[in-house]
């Protein structure tokens, strides 16, 4: 992100300067966190003024839900500074989060409109209407199931799971619709679980690719099992991280835990300490992802990048919500300790 700044000339000792032009540096880096998405503008406005022997900042920034605006005034430049970009970061952050929620309110609504019909009409369809039926559905799920299969695929090579280094996403994506058509047909008056089928049958027909790979040493069942972090050692990726290349991450733009990196602060900022681009901090929480097991990756990626909520995944997962709610809660907490350290 870019800022535009008004009334620097206020400032007249350069080390006051100097001290808040460091700290705009740091606060610009942590504010370019936030997915392209959830902004309107890419300008963040900061705006001196003095009155009464104190100086004041307020900083706006447009986000798609609207204008977030925060001022502060302290006596000096040293006290005013660090206080007002971490609340204000603290503040963009929970917006983010319900910005996260309502998104995935609103897609969860948007599924459920378009397949609330009536049970006793798609009873009543013959072979050829539910066929229409089907394919006139079929494209509102499509992105989300082709987004899942390819990170799915995506975190097996990076884990050098070789079952699945060769794999054309799209032949997947093909199997899982031709599948998932099977159980609309003979379960089409739930038509609005349409994609909880879609992810559970991409789970099964991946999961088949790596049960029926004698290449791999591990089964996938032993991969699924492990507790958290216990592939630490089994599974890394050398240090150019040379197994994927940084575009392919590049598609997906969130990185799952903006609102804990913004709300950071003081000496455990990892901006401080990381003076990376997004790309490579995307390489970073991957290399700590596929150490974790792979029924676990994919819970964090339907939460995240799939905006499904707990019980949603807990149904395509055969698990109970709060399980999927303890796992989903280890993880960021992983990250964070892993992203901070």
């Amino acid at each position: 992100m870019e800022y535009n700044i008004s009334n620097l000339d206020i400032i007249e000792n350069g080390k006051d300067r100097s001290f808040l032009e460091e700290n705009i540096e740091k606060f610009i880096k942590k504010m370019s966190i936030i997915p392209k998405r959830y902004r309107k503008s890419n300008v963040v406005d900061i705006n001196l003024s003095s009155s009464e022997n104190q100086i004041s900042i307020k900083i706006s920034a447009v986000l798609c839900s609207g204008e977030i605006t925060s001022k502060q005034k302290a006596n000096s430049i040293q006290d005013l500074v660090p206080k007002i970009f971490d609340d204000y970061t603290e503040k963009i952050a929970r917006e983010i989060e319900n910005n996260r929620k309502q998104f995935s309110i609103n897609q969860r609504n948007t599924f459920l409109k378009s397949t609330a019909l009536d049970k006793e009409y798609l009873l009543n369809l013959n072979d050829s209407e539910k066929s229409e039926l089907f394919n006139s559905l079929i494209p509102i799920f499509l992105n989300g199931l082709k987004g899942y299969v390819k990170r799915r695929i995506l975190s097996a090579k990076r884990a050098n799971i070789k079952a699945l280094s060769n794999v054309d996403y799209k032949d997947i994506v093909n199997e899982v619709v031709l599948r998932t058509y099977t159980i609309f047909e003979n379960n089409i008056e739930n038509t609005k679980d349409l994609n909880i089928w879609l992810i559970q049958t991409a789970d099964k027909v991946l999961n088949e690719i790596l049960d029926n790979s004698k290449s791999d040493d591990l089964s996938y069942e032993d991969l699924v099992n492990k507790e958290l972090g216990e592939l630490e050692e089994e599974f890394t990726v050398d240090g150019g991280g040379h197994i994927v290349m940084t575009e392919d991450l590049d598609e997906y733009e969130d990185l799952g835990i903006e609102e804990i990196i913004l709300a950071s602060k003081g000496e455990n900022d990892f901006v401080d300490k990381l003076d990376v681009s997004k790309s490579k901090l995307k390489d970073k929480i991957y290399d700590e992802l596929i150490k974790l097991p792979l029924r676990y990756q994919s819970i964090y990626d339907l939460y995240f990048f799939e905006h499904l909520d707990y019980d949603e995944i807990a149904i395509i997962k055969d698990m109970k919500a709060i399980e999927i709610e303890a796992i989903i809660i280890s993880i960021k907490d992983l990250l964070t300790e892993k992203l901070f350290d």
